[in-house]
């Protein structure tokens, strides 16, 4: 059923993890011209799965802590540590990404610098890597020498991959277009509505928008939350926007005191909202997450039991779907296909294990992949190595084999996307002028 390729292996030496897929989601995503980004926040990437229809291709971009994406049409937006990133869409570089990229000191767009100054400076994987000392004063032994020699010959590998062409097959282009400084809000989901960008603010137990002037809009609470404060109350995790506006959201508890959800021994009092009538649909779920409007319903993972259910607020009606052994988090839908993310069950700070590690000798990190019409599964990606937590899944449309270009890429410097000079606009003001003078 499955297929490994030994090229992920090598591609990923730095990460130190595996891939294996069943051997159809390279003709399923191709023929769907679809593509799969996904964040796990414990590697710190944002990863992309992408298909030339015989075998898949995963590739991975750094960032700080990622976790929520909304994709749109022309665009993908990435929540992180202290801010919200928005990369648009402009295959009209996809010529000039699949060139070379001249070294700053012969690219006539940048200032002009000194060769050496230049070698030794924003071209030189010492200086960028931090090594700014010899590694023989950074080293306490032979062993720690050793190993950050290895480290050092990582970056430079990478380095120098940032100046080569990108894949032939790359069929799209997304390019870092904005950023917004939210501070450290704990984000979590984040989605595009009427209002502009929604983000749950988890820090602050609330949904939120964005704008220049703030660091966020505080827009609505859980009724049981008496006062925004800084201190993750109850874990508001998941939301679903529902026709541009929030519809619904998860928490992992009703607390309204500091971090309490943390102390919930044996207990799991995790809810299902309606934001829309501020009222509680569901009750002592088991940390649930991810909530989806979708075909008339509300989809979500009840992912301390590896669940996927959907509930039915006109009736009433709750459905598990399907249970599979990971720790459910991150739903996206394309037709009747749904993409779920699974991550390994952890140990961590909360004082009760996920249910889950009872029900399964072994849990997975990865994506499964279903039939919303009968609910059978269709395939799956499965990694080893240290991609064991997975925090949010999504469908690109219309490409099968994305590239994205993140901040601090070099390609950031000569790469450019602008419309039409108004001319009009420049008569205006020229004349304007002389009549000034």
């Amino acid at each position: 059923m499955f297929e490994e390729t030994n090229s992920l292996k090598d591609q990923y030496k730095e990460m130190d993890y595996g891939a294996e897929y069943s051997a159809n989601l390279p003709a399923i995503l191709k023929h769907l011209n679809v593509s799969l980004i996904f964040t796990s926040y414990q590697a710190g990437r944002l990863m992309l799965v992408r298909s030339d229809g015989q075998s898949l291709d995963i590739n991975f971009k750094r960032f700080s802590r990622p976790m929520g994406i909304s994709v749109t049409e022309d665009s993908v937006t990435l929540g992180i540590f202290t801010q919200v990133l928005r990369f648009q869409r402009e295959d009209g570089l996809l010529e000039k990404i699949k060139q070379p990229l001249e070294r700053i000191e012969d690219d006539i767009t940048a200032p002009r610098v000194d060769s050496d100054k230049a070698k030794k400076g924003l071209d030189d994987p010492l200086e960028q890597s931090g090594f700014d000392l010899p590694l023989s004063a950074l080293a306490e032994s032979e062993e720690d020498l050793e190993r950050l020699e290895r480290q050092l010959k990582l970056w430079q590998e990478y380095q120098e991959s940032l100046f080569q062409p990108a894949d032939p097959r790359v069929d799209a282009c997304f390019i870092t277009r904005s950023a917004h400084y939210s501070g450290m809000i704990n984000i979590h989901d984040i989605d595009w509505g009427d209002d502009g960008l929604w983000a749950v603010n988890s820090s602050f137990s609330c949904l939120c928008t964005l704008e220049p002037d703030f660091s966020f809009v505080p827009q609505w609470k859980p009724p049981f939350i008496s006062e925004l404060a800084p201190e993750d109350r109850c874990h508001l995790n998941g939301m679903a926007l529902k026709n541009g506006r929030p519809g619904y959201v998860t928490t992992f508890s009703k607390d309204n005191q500091a971090t309490n959800w943390r102390n919930r021994a044996g207990k799991f009092e995790g809810t299902l909202i309606d934001v829309q009538k501020n009222e509680i649909l569901l009750e002592n779920l088991s940390m649930p997450h991810s909530p989806r409007w979708y075909q008339g319903r509300v989809y979500f993972c009840n992912s301390g039991q590896g669940e996927i259910c959907s509930y039915n607020p006109d009736t009433g009606d709750l459905k598990t779907i399907a249970e599979v052994p990971g720790f459910t988090r991150g739903i996206s839908f394309y037709g009747p296909l749904m993409f779920v993310g699974l991550s390994k069950v952890r140990k961590s700070d909360v004082t009760r294990p996920a249910p889950l590690g009872e029900k399964y000798d072994e849990t997975y990190s990865g994506i499964w992949v279903f039939n919303l019409e009968d609910g059978t599964q269709v395939g799956q990606i499965r990694f080893s190595g240290n991609v064991d937590q997975i925090y949010d899944v999504a469908v690109l449309p219309g490409c099968s084999f994305p590239e994205v270009i993140e901040p601090s890429h070099p390609r950031m410097r000569n790469h450019f996307c602008f419309p039409p000079l108004q001319s009009g606009m420049g008569r205006g003001l020229a004349t304007s002028l002389g009549d000034l003078i």
